[in-house]
């Protein structure tokens, strides 16, 4: 894998496809990341490397261990996932509260292109990428709304918490309701309802109600639109 040049630095390319890998549970706890294997896969220097790793302990996702590097971290008990979670609503609802003004516009914040990268990533089957796509748009949020001095914090606890998302256990060939979901999520926004987007967005984090209904209304469609049940369709 080629790491490309552009706008975002090397190390920041090499810390998103890491923390997708890790957030999509693709590498399983214990295991240990070398800095040699690293920069070959990456076609890069070990400097850039070391850099991310270190970055990536910070945000409690792997971890330091004595004569090995770095391993990935031990996924957190169902207990601590169960405290953070609503730690995690509350940062977000906040963002959602200061910066809604920006939010509900379309427009603002480029919230459009955000789906559609997130859609492109869906369509390619990618679980590492769509994880990675999925928390940029939250993490907008939280740039919108001024609140850079959260951002370690909601990492932390985001990272805490996303293994009970389950992102990696989704069929590729469904990946795209993640997508759907993140669309109707913003329609609310957009709708202008504060009172209704903060109850999105608090079941949508907490995967209840808001993401079933979504995800149902998807198989469902879906469905319907499959060449066999178009033909069956017709014949009845």
């Amino acid at each position: 894998m080629q790491i490309g040049t552009g706008l975002i630095s090397v190390r920041d390319q090499i810390i998103d496809h890491l923390r997708g890998e890790l957030l999509s549970g693709q590498l399983s706890p214990g295991n240990s990341l070398r800095e040699e294997a690293l920069a070959r896969r990456f076609g890069v220097s070990r400097a850039p490397i070391r850099q991310a790793l270190q970055q990536l302990v910070h945000e409690g996702l792997l971890v330091t261990k004595k004569n090995c590097g770095v391993a990935v971290a031990s996924r957190p008990a169902e207990a601590v996932r169960e405290l953070l979670l609503p730690m995690r609503v509350m940062i977000e609802t906040y963002a959602l509260h200061v910066g809604f003004d920006e939010i509900k516009h379309r427009e603002a914040g480029n919230w459009m292109q955000q789906l559609g990268r997130l859609r492109l990533a869906c369509e390619a089957g990618d679980h590492s990428e769509v994880t990675e796509r999925d928390f940029d748009l939250h993490r907008a949020m939280l740039l919108q709304a001024g609140l850079s001095d959260l951002m370690p914090l909601w990492t932390l606890v985001l990272n805490k918490t996303t293994p009970c998302y389950g992102h990696h256990l989704v069929p590729k060939a469904d990946l795209l309701v993640i997508h759907a979901i993140h669309v109707a999520l913003f329609e609310v926004f957009w709708s202008g309802d504060r009172e209704a987007s903060t109850e999105a967005l608090s079941q949508h984090i907490l995967d209840t109600e808001f993401n079933e209904k979504v995800r149902s209304r998807w198989h469902r469609d879906r469905h319907l639109n499959s060449p066999r049940e178009a033909v069956e369709s017709r014949n009845k």
